[in-house]
């Protein structure tokens, strides 16, 4: 494409990093990116307005991973770029099933009278008592539980092993973040410090693939045990 004949034109070398297979690579990427901040790839740089919905008494509200420990907080639905993107998915949530948006809180609500998407038909009502509160509350979380995150299941770093066809690398993880590769094992424990916040590339890279267990998983030492 035009754009990137731009950036091929400037540039002057090209070097590569060998990984053991696809896993490695891709967390070396996010990685990389985040540390040196390349002029053409903004996707996976660190976003500072990351955040998600968490149940509260019933009711979905927009918290930030920088407030809260995204790694082990029960009840978490989804991972938006910023709170627009996080109320979008809420209100598509309530159009597909009938939701009230003033029991979402979404918009205020008159004590017992029905809000105004009742009378267009688009809220089962239960806002005015036309269904129970625990159907509406049931078709919420059925449809969150699509998106739910998944808190971090060791209870410290762990290690886990990818075999290349030309060598073997040993990633270190701690609460989804990516904190080094080693080559044999009893240099991983040097890796195992986690700096604070959550990391969404990480946690997307490497959700699907740990809690399969098609990867040998190896839990290293809790720090102080």
């Amino acid at each position: 494409t035009p754009a990137e004949a731009r950036m091929l034109y400037q540039a002057r070398r090209i070097s590569f990093i060998p990984t053991a297979g696809e896993m490695g690579a891709l967390l070396l990427e996010a990685q990389m990116i985040k540390l040196q901040q390349p002029l053409f790839n903004k996707r996976l740089r660190k976003n500072r307005q990351l955040c998600s919905l968490l149940l509260r008494h019933d009711r979905p509200e927009v918290v930030y991973a920088k407030e809260v420990d995204f790694s082990h907080t029960p009840d978490l639905f989804g991972l938006y770029a910023h709170r627009r993107a996080a109320l979008a998915t809420l209100q598509k949530i309530a159009d597909e099933q009938q939701l009230c948006f003033g029991l979402l809180g979404l918009e205020p609500l008159s004590k017992g009278r029905p809000c105004f998407r009742f009378s267009l038909r688009r809220c089962a009502g239960a806002c005015c008592g036309k269904e129970p509160p625990e159907a509406h509350q049931q078709r919420l979380l059925a449809a969150l539980e699509a998106v739910r995150l998944q808190c971090w299941p060791w209870p410290g770093a762990i290690a886990v092993v990818e075999q290349g066809v030309m060598h073997k690398q040993i990633h270190v993880i701690n609460n989804w973040l990516y904190l080094g590769s080693v080559s044999e094992l009893e240099d991983a424990a040097a890796l195992c410090s986690t700096p604070p916040g959550f990391d969404s590339d990480g946690y997307k890279i490497l959700c699907r693939p740990l809690l399969s267990g098609k990867l040998p998983v190896i839990p290293l030492p809790v720090s102080g045990a």
